[in-house]
């Protein structure tokens, strides 16, 4: 229909998708023959009219408010809208409908003809390019400058090309462009002899086109202001000549859009060049870097608090110092770049917002907008960021716009994100693949273009800064409230709300101002009930949200939960159109059948409602649903009806410690993609589980007896990654069925942890054998574990370097193995942990290499953690390469070691030198440990750990390395004296506890601390009697603090 006559026109996303809805089969055939068709034609045909304009009406919205508010009344026509399609959709109200929708139809007529009249299509004009900075002016960036220059200087090639390409990454005002002529101007100072041949600069921008960029290069490298060749691959031709055996430098400014295909094209000419030759490119957008090839590529991170202040003050104070001015000045000032979050653009401008300005006034008033409040002539944050949001596809501005929902500083889980996304109808569907791989997508796209920053495995953060863009752009449609707004801030046409850290008579806004009808999404970020009464009044107005699609009302995970009761659930019950229901960390024995009535609900999460035993038989009544969390909650059983969900994605089930079996149907759901059954107590798995042809992730698999839960059920699963837990090993009765397992095919699993349980030491070869030929893909595995294993040593496979992605590495209570496997040669492992392997006595040679040629001379060189605990044999560590003869051999780069009874091992055999060291930590073992720190060497240790160390009597026994800063001693009830050598001099924290005879022995704890009346700290020490014991206060430089035990036996004294 329309859209086949607008083929190939732009379409935004919003539209796109509400277009697609009304010329489905199901709303075409319900208005055929009714009033109401005409009249969604004409709307159809009217959005189309403001389509036209909706992109240039987005972009002048930055400086023109009037716009900004008519885009605004065009959003708000555009949800009634989709309500309308949407209501069309899923009720069976035909008489009511079409009786009520007619004045909204002729508000939405109204609403985009005024928006359509007078705004004009043009071009989006970049900002402004690069201008010339100063290096005194650039605060922050040493290490990135040395780290570029490195590479500059080096040899490095990729793939065989000839030119080495560097990417310099990050958000919008991060100082990419700066780094890069920093780099540009320096680099023929840094060498004796000229490096290049040829220099260029070129800003791209939004070019994309194959002829224009080479013909801006060919400029700019041969110096000529005009090329009259028409022809790409004559131009090409002529840039090649003028390359040919020369060394070159080339930036290549502010890349946007150059795709694979336009890299590849581009890079040709550059082939004639000579080996040396250099192009440096900055970009917003990770993907264009890994577009280019497998390139260097330097990720820009923000700059330190000192930092900006040096910048923040250039620019507020200019040469006058900061101490000339007002002394609450510099207090507003820092608070004033904390809000900036490290960006360089944004320090910047603030600070020259308030250049020579004396009024305290004008400063608090900076500290406490918001970026689009700021002057405009005067403030480049918001263009510059908001170059970005206008770069975006058009399918990514509303997902984004959409995030403005959530408060600073918090922390957005991925995957209930992109739940969100979908309840919201913000995914567009892609044949083939599911709504979440499409939402992944997305996600992933907002984060390399800079959006999103990866806080951790499955959270996301958001720069403040870019937090206010989002806030700017969605306008109205996404409000989020606090305890400091009042009911004002929730408008009539609000279509998305979320109350962060409010208290109930705040949430009680939403029913004094409750005339608001269209609200969609309803967001409990941090609930704060304190009763009963108060949570079910919050939420007496849910019934009236017709249109609500996503209501998250977690209580309180502080306050173990609040019961839900029957009053609130009907309420929820009657939410016809709710796709996303969160109700976790409730009191919920049970969910009432009346949450089965939603028949539209998408995800439903229940997780850690620790009283929750049961699901409804009635579940299958949620035919749309995909998404099931009840990890860490009391289920005993998952009703058998939910296996005729044929829409179901992903049931969460870890943490369920009461689930011992899984549906016996279960193979029936053929869109399951993600089983979490992590935790659990299954004691096998459901039959012929390898049915289940879509599984992508399983989380655990429990080894059975019997031949339908075998472990060569495995095989058929290709597609299996992330995280997978193999258990009940104990139960595998045919070794040949571990192989049929094939674990060396599944390629995408990054987390393996292999397990046995209960008595693993009746047959040891058995053992041995099993893990043999458990043996994983070597390309993408980054985490093992291996747990209960009864063997007497490990086969060969494990530490073998062809596993060059693991980066953690724990062995747990293997108690029959003499030795450790060779894990020194793993060259990314970074993360080690081995505890209770009962008979080892010695860790020897074999623990570094295995004597083979293919040996690394230095041994774990990227191992940042070590940790023995539970060692109770073990006495001697061979130490290849760390002895006081050959430092520096080994554990290059370790920065935590820690021991944790380990009670017969020798101090003489710690290591003598750990350059990199920063923590070390020693727990219920021997004082020889303790006093094999004065013998060795460890220039950068911080900190020093001492707990329970049960036959130390004195401290420190000889003279600790100088750099400690931090000490802590806990639970050595053995300590009697404080020596008055040894102290590190650069000590400025002590923390002494449940340490009672040193503290409470009379008049030797005075002497004990007399050392630290020496001059050698900048205070005195005082030591008054506090009831009557004397007790030390150690001088302000050592901040020392008195901890339980000591209080509450001096009090009871």
């Amino acid at each position: 229909m329309v859209l086949e006559l607008v083929a190939g026109a732009f379409l935004s996303a919003s539209l796109e998708l509400m277009f697609s809805k009304m010329d489905s089969r199901e709303v075409v055939g319900f208005i055929r023959g009714k009033k109401i068709e005409e009249g969604l034609r004409k709307l159809e045909t009217m959005l189309l009219m403001a389509n036209k304009v909706l992109n240039d009406a987005e972009r002048k919205q930055i400086t023109d408010g009037a716009v900004r508010e008519w885009l605004q009344e065009l959003k708000d026509a555009i949800y009634d809208v989709e309500d309308l399609v949407y209501e069309i959709n899923n009720e069976a109200l035909r008489s009511k409908l079409e009786a009520s929708q007619s004045r909204r139809q002729q508000k939405l007529f109204n609403d985009g003809l005024r928006l359509i009249e007078g705004v004009e299509t043009r071009p989006f004009q970049r900002i402004s390019e690069a201008t010339l900075v100063k290096e005194s002016d650039i605060h922050g960036r040493d290490d990135d400058k040395e780290a570029i220059m490195k590479l500059l200087l080096s040899d490095h090639q990729v793939g065989g090309d000839k030119i080495c390409v560097i990417a310099i990454v990050g958000m919008g005002g991060i100082g990419k462009t700066t780094l890069a002529q920093l780099v540009y101007r320096d680099i023929d100072n840094k060498v004796k002899e000229k490096l290049f041949d040829v220099k260029a600069w070129i800003t791209v921008s939004d070019e994309s086109d194959v002829f224009t960029l080479t013909k801006m290069i060919y400029q700019a490298v041969t110096e000529s202001k005009t090329c009259s060749t028409t022809e790409t691959f004559q131009l090409q031709h002529k840039l090649e000549q003028f390359l040919d055996g020369k060394i070159i430098l080339l930036v290549l400014d502010d890349i946007w859009n150059v795709n694979h295909q336009t890299c590849c094209a581009l890079k040709i000419p550059f082939d004639s060049a000579a080996n040396g030759s250099k192009i440096i490119i900055t970009t917003r957008n990770e993907n264009i870097a890994s577009k280019i090839g497998d390139v260097p590529k330097h990720e820009l991170q923000m700059i330190s608090d000192e930092d900006s202040w040096r910048l923040f003050s250039k620019h507020a104070f200019g040469s006058v110092k900061p101490t000339a001015y007002p002394d609450l000045l510099e207090v507003i000032g820092r608070k004033i770049i904390k809000k900036c979050k490290g960006l360089p653009l944004a320090v910047k401008s603030l600070g020259g917002l308030l250049h020579s300005e004396l009024d305290l006034k004008a400063w608090e008033n900076i500290l406490e907008i918001d970026i689009w409040e700021l002057p405009q002539e005067e403030n480049n944050i918001l263009p510059a960021l908001w170059l970005s949001y206008y770069h975006l596809p058009s399918h990514l501005k509303r997902c984004f716009a959409y995030c403005s929902i959530f408060p600073k500083d918090y922390r957005i889980e991925k995957e209930k994100l992109i739940l969100l996304w979908m309840a919201e109808d913000l995914l567009q569907p892609k044949r083939n693949k599911p709504l979440e791989e499409v939402g992944n997508e997305y996600l992933n796209d907002l984060v390399s273009r800079s959006f999103f920053q990866d806080w951790s495995y499955d959270t996301l953060a958001m720069h403040d800064l870019v937090n206010d863009l989002a806030h700017f752009v969605s306008g109205e449609s996404c409000l989020r409230l606090n305890h400091n707004c009042s009911q004002d801030f929730v408008t009539k046409k609000t279509p998305h709300l979320s109350l962060w850290r409010c208290k109930p008579y705040d949430i009680n806004i939403l029913g004094d101002g409750g005339e608001n009808k269209v609200l969609r999404t309803l967001l409990v970020l941090d609930s704060r009930f304190t009763s009963q009464e108060q949570y079910d009044k919050s939420f007496r107005h849910l019934q009236s949200m017709r249109y609500l699609r996503v209501l998250s009302m977690p209580s309180n995970m502080y306050t173990y939960g609040n019961f839900l009761s029957r009053k609130v659930f009907d309420s929820i019950g009657s939410l016809k159109s709710l796709r996303y229901l969160n109700l976790s960390f409730s009191k919920i024995k049970e969910l009432p059948d009346i949450i089965c009535s939603l028949c539209n609900l998408q995800t439903l999460i229940v997780n850690s409602c620790c009283e929750l035993t049961r699901l409804p038989d009635t579940i299958d009544n949620l035919k749309h649903l995909r998404y099931l969390d009840v990890s860490d909650t009391a289920i005993e059983r998952i009703p058998n009806t939910v296996c005729n969900l044929q829409n179901f994605h992903t049931p969460y089930l870890c943490g369920c410690e009461e689930l011992t079996l899984l549906p016996s149907n279960i193979t029936m759901l053929s869109n399951l993609h993600h089983l979490d059954i992590l935790c659990t107590s299954l004691r096998e798995m459901p039959p012929q589980l390898s049915n289940l042809k879509s599984l992508e992730s399983l989380g655990q698999f429990a080894v059975g007896k019997n031949i339908e839960s075998n472990i060569k059920e495995l095989r058929k699963f290709q597609n299996l990654h992330g995280k997978l837990c193999i258990t009940n090993l104990e139960n595998v009765v045919n070794i040949e069925d571990v192989s049929e397992a094939s674990l060396k095919d599944k390629k995408l699993i990054r987390e393996l942890i292999l397990e046995w349980k209960g008595d693993s030491a009746k047959d040891s070869h058995e053992a041995w054998k099993v893990l043999e030929r458990l043996q994983p893909h070597t390309d993408n595995l980054e985490s093992l574990a291996i747990r209960n294993y009864g063997g007497r040593s490990f086969p060969s496979w494990i530490g073998h370097p062809s596993f060059f992605c693991i980066v953690s590495v724990t062995l747990y209570n293997c108690k029959n193995c003499c030795s450790l496997p060779c894990l020194g040669q793993l060259p990314s492992l970074g993360d080690l942990t081995i505890e209770r392997f009962d008979l080892l006595e010695k860790i020897g040679d074999e623990f570094y290499c295995d004597g083979s040629s293919l040996v690394d001379s230095k041994p774990f060189k990227w191992l940042y953690y070590l940790n023995f605990l539970d060692m109770p044999r073990w006495k001697e560590w061979s130490l290849m390469g760390c002895s006081k003869e050959s430092c520096g051999g080994v554990f290059l780069n370790l920065k935590y070691l820690s021991f944790s009874d380990c009670p017969e091992l020798n101090g003489a055999c710690m290591p003598y030198c750990l350059p990199s060291l920063t923590s070390r930590s020693i727990s219920g073992s021997s004082d020889q440990l303790v006093g094999s720190l004065s013998r060795c060497e460890y220039p950068s240790l911080d900190k020093l750990s001492l707990t329970y160390c049960p036959t130390m009597k004195s401290f420190p026994q000889g003279r600790l390395p100088s750099n400690i800063k931090s000490i802590e001693i806990l639970g050595c009830n053995e300590l009697v004296s404080l020596s008055e050598e040894g102290w590190p001099c650069h000590l400025n924290s002590l923390d002494i506890s449940q340490c009672e005879k040193v503290f409470f022995g009379g008049q030797s704890a005075e002497a004990c601390f007399s050392y630290f009346s020496e001059s050698k700290f900048s205070a005195k020490p005082q030591i008054p009697r506090w009831d009557g014991f004397w007790t030390p206060r150690l001088p302000s430089k050592v901040a020392h603090r008195f901890m339980r035990s000591a209080a509450m036996l001096g009090r009871r004294r």
